[in-house]
Parts: C-alpha cells; sequence; structure tokens
C-alpha cells in the first residue's frame, strides 16, 4: 500500500480570516482594566512574552488548519508540540490552550492598539517618562524581528514591523534616540552646561545614525527637530552647536540625514 504522500508546506503564512464562528470562543487580549493606560508596561510585557513563546504563531496555526490552509513548516511544528487540549465533544476542534481562548483579534491588530500609546509628542527632556514608554518599541520591534518572520501578515506589508504605519514606526524610532537627552532639566545640574552631561549628544548621534531611515523620513533639521523633542532653554543653544560642530552643519536648516 503507497504511503500518504505529504503535503509540502508552505513557505510563508497566507492570509488568514480573523472571524470565527459564534461557537468557537476567544478572549479579548486588552481586556484587563486600563490595559493601555496604568496597565501598559504589563500589557507590553504581555505582548513580547506571546512572540517569544510563539502563543500568536500557535493560534494562527490552529486557525491556517481549521480553514483548510497549507501550514509552513513552523506552524507545523507549533500544531505538534500541542498537548491534547481539545475537549471531549470537540475532539477535531482546538479551543483552548493553556486553558484560554484564542485572541479574538490577529496580532497586528492587537499591536496597532498598543504602540499609539507608547508615543510622546513633543519629547520633553525635563519630563519624567514611564520605563514602557521609553524602551517599550524598542522591546517590541526587537522581539518581532526574532519571531515575527513567521506570523501571518497584512495585505501589502513585506515584516513584521511594517505592521505598523511608517508614520508611527519612525516617529517611534525618533523616540528611542531622544531618550539620549532624557533627563536634562529635570534636575538644575542636569544641564549640557556641565561638560560631563555632554556625552549625551554624542550617543544621541549614534543613535540617529541607526536610525538614519527615521531621519531622513521626516527630512529633520535642526529647526524642525527641535519641535520634536524640546531641551530646557538655556540647553538649546549648546545642543545647536555641538550638533553643527559634529556633524558639519552649515545651518539649521541643513537635512541631518545628509550628514549622518
Amino acid at each position: 500500500m503507497p504511503s500518504k504522500k505529504k503535503k509540502p508546506a508552505a513557505k510563508a503564512p497566507g492570509p488568514i480570516s480573523w472571524e470565527f464562528d459564534p461557537d468557537i470562543p476567544t478572549h479579548d487580549f486588552l481586556e484587563e482594566q486600563d490595559a493601555l493606560g496604568d496597565g501598559l508596561d504589563d500589557t507590553v510585557r504581555y505582548f513580547v512574552d506571546w512572540l517569544e513563546e510563539g502563543r500568536f504563531l500557535t493560534w494562527e496555526a490552529v486557525a491556517c488548519e481549521e480553514q483548510g490552509l497549507p501550514l509552513t513548516t513552523k506552524q507545523k511544528k507549533a500544531l505538534g508540540s500541542l498537548l491534547d487540549f481539545t475537549d471531549e465533544e470537540d475532539e477535531d476542534r482546538i479551543l483552548y490552550i493553556d486553558e484560554m481562548a484564542r485572541p479574538s483579534e490577529s496580532w497586528y491588530v492587537i499591536l496597532n492598539k498598543i504602540v499609539p500609546h507608547l508615543l510622546m509628542e513633543p519629547y520633553r527632556t525635563f519630563d519624567v517618562h514611564e520605563e514602557v514608554k521609553i524602551d517599550g518599541w524598542n522591546q517590541i520591534a526587537t522581539v518581532l524581528q526574532e519571531h515575527g518572520r513567521w506570523l501571518s501578515l497584512p495585505h501589502g506589508v513585506a515584516s513584521a514591523d511594517e505592521a505598523v504605519s511608517a508614520e508611527l514606526r519612525h516617529k517611534l524610532w525618533l523616540q528611542f534616540c531622544f531618550n539620549d537627552l532624557s533627563g536634562l532639566g529635570q534636575e538644575s545640574e542636569m544641564t549640557l552646561e556641565d561638560p560631563e552631561e555632554q556625552y549625551r549628544v554624542d550617543s544621541f548621534i549614534e543613535n540617529l545614525r541607526e536610525c538614519k531611515d527615521s531621519v531622513a523620513h521626516f527630512g529633520l533639521t535642526l529647526d524642525s527637530l527641535l519641535t520634536k523633542v524640546v531641551l530646557p532653554e538655556k540647553d538649546q543653544p549648546i545642543f545647536v552647536k555641538m550638533m553643527q560642530e559634529k556633524l558639519g552643519l552649515g545651518s539649521a536648516q541643513e537635512k541631518i540625514a545628509d550628514r549622518l
């Protein structure tokens, strides 16, 4: 008797419908009270954990299997690692994993509900910022780079981090750079007038180089940069002078990306 031919694994996740019959239980990923307010730190950590532990991947594998879509190698592995979480009345369906139903929305819809709450506009160096807003986007982007490649993507999107709009994504990367200047003005001694605090500008420039695409996206000049990051009044002229000297900018209207 010839052996049953295995279906070849799909190379990339196909488009998955994230609408389910009423008899399939789901849960709201953001159901916790104030999940996008005071609970934002826990929400980001929870989202990152789901990515790292492959929970979004596994539920996508379940949905693909239900919808008769070809599974990727990663999805097959995720399904194969499941213990028997089916209940007796529905032996051919996986309704719960670790006693939790599937999320009611796709991972990228959830992502796009979370990340706008990480943005601070304008970024004031003298304000005290929550840790989640300082590092939340970097955490998410880092884990998306490693684990997001195995997930389905919205139509027309090439990579997991691009599931967030370019405008918001570039704003968040600039905010990541602004963190080097955070603290200036919070206390009287925290000022660029102190040579020991001027390392911040060097670190800022290094991160701008890493995020050059975001600098170019907004066509940033020193003038426009200072509308996005607000420094104490006494630090602004020092900052401008240091930026001009270190980048060789001829004027406050010259595009910074050209000098990075």
